[in-house]
């Protein structure tokens, strides 16, 4: 397992972002991605309703991953998130909500987080970006062999940016070239602590399913 850096446009990334002391803050993050059109490769971005005591974030149950994998739309007979009519989805709590799956490179896909929402004693929120084939305008195809064989180096920009509940951009991060090898990357936590909500951007890559990069995380 590697740890990794994000490129932040502009400037070296900090290492921690301060968004807000209140609790009840609330965060859009939004993935965007451009890639060769050939490829016809898929991001999509996914976030944990976790805890962490000091020895990592863990989450507990099903209903506490935001995924597309995760929605009874996508996966009938596993997922637990309804999926609402313009497929939009949420954890039970509606501390965190999807915007839906966008198969379409130059598109974005957004998560908000609601502070106020959130269950007791959650105090991280991880996110990652996972990258797979897909033929754009059509269907994911769940546990094809070809899914294994994409990676970032097929994605020329991947950028996630943060912005405050009145749309004002408190980050941007670019991914770097040195996540080429891997399908799988976290691109960071927003936490709460005793200073309030805080941005770190992790750039950790993984090389598997999302189900692999789960195992570290329950």
């Amino acid at each position: 397992m590697l740890t990794l850096t994000l490129d932040k446009p502009g400037a070296a990334p900090a290492r921690k972002l301060q968004l807000s002391l209140n609790k009840g803050a609330a965060f859009k993050v939004t993935v965007a991605w451009q890639c060769d059109a050939s490829h016809q490769d898929d991001i999509d971005i996914h976030a944990l309703e976790a805890r962490n005591g000091g020895n990592g974030a863990k989450v507990s149950a099903l209903e506490e991953i935001l995924s597309t994998y995760n929605t009874t739309k996508m996966s009938p007979k596993t997922g637990v998130l309804p999926t609402a009519a313009d497929g939009s989805f949420a954890t039970p709590s509606g501390g965190l909500q999807h915007s839906g799956d966008v198969r379409v490179q130059g598109n974005t896909e957004t998560i908000v987080i609601d502070g106020s929402k959130l269950p007791a004693g959650v105090n991280e929120i991880p996110l990652f970006a996972t990258v797979h084939k897909a033929e754009h305008g059509q269907g994911h195809v769940e546990g094809a062999e070809s899914e294994d064989e994409a990676a970032f180096a097929d994605i020329e920009v991947c950028t996630v940016t943060i912005a405050d509940e009145g749309g004002r951009e408190l980050g941007a991060y670019q991914l770097s070239k040195e996540f080429g090898e891997f399908n799988v990357v976290q691109l960071g936590s927003i936490m709460h602590g005793d200073n309030g909500w805080e941005y770190a951007p992790v750039g950790r890559g993984f090389t598997g399913t999302f189900n692999d990069v789960l195992g570290h995380f329950s």
